[in-house]
């Protein structure tokens, strides 16, 4: 009789583990899930900015190549403005972020 209560026991304690591994594994499986789909949104997300910097690339060129054709600006006036904005400290009316100036972004 006390064998056949250890099986008893041990059988019982087998079925309760596999239950909650049945359980963990559709809670995973759930979070799975939506990670699966946040990855997706995010995704879109970088494709769509990607499509955006690759047009604001392209009329910076178109806008560079009429100011060139017009004698509006020469290479050297071009060149001081991409200086102007890419080195040195922005001016604080400048668009750029500015950790210190504009806080944290979220």
């Amino acid at each position: 009789m006390p064998i056949a209560l250890a099986l008893s026991a041990s059988l019982a304690l087998v079925a309760a583990g596999f239950t909650r591994m049945l359980w963990r594994e559709r809670r995973l499986t759930g979070e799975l899930t939506g990670l699966s789909e946040r990855i997706r949104e995010l995704s879109a997300r970088v494709e769509a900015a990607e499509a955006d910097v690759a047009h604001a690339v392209s009329q910076a060129e178109i806008t560079e190549g009429l100011l060139l054709d017009k004698g509006i600006a020469d290479e050297e006036d071009l060149e001081a403005a991409r200086r102007r904005y890419d080195g040195g400290e922005p001016s604080a009316s400048s668009s750029r972020y500015v950790p210190e100036r504009d806080g944290d972004l979220n």
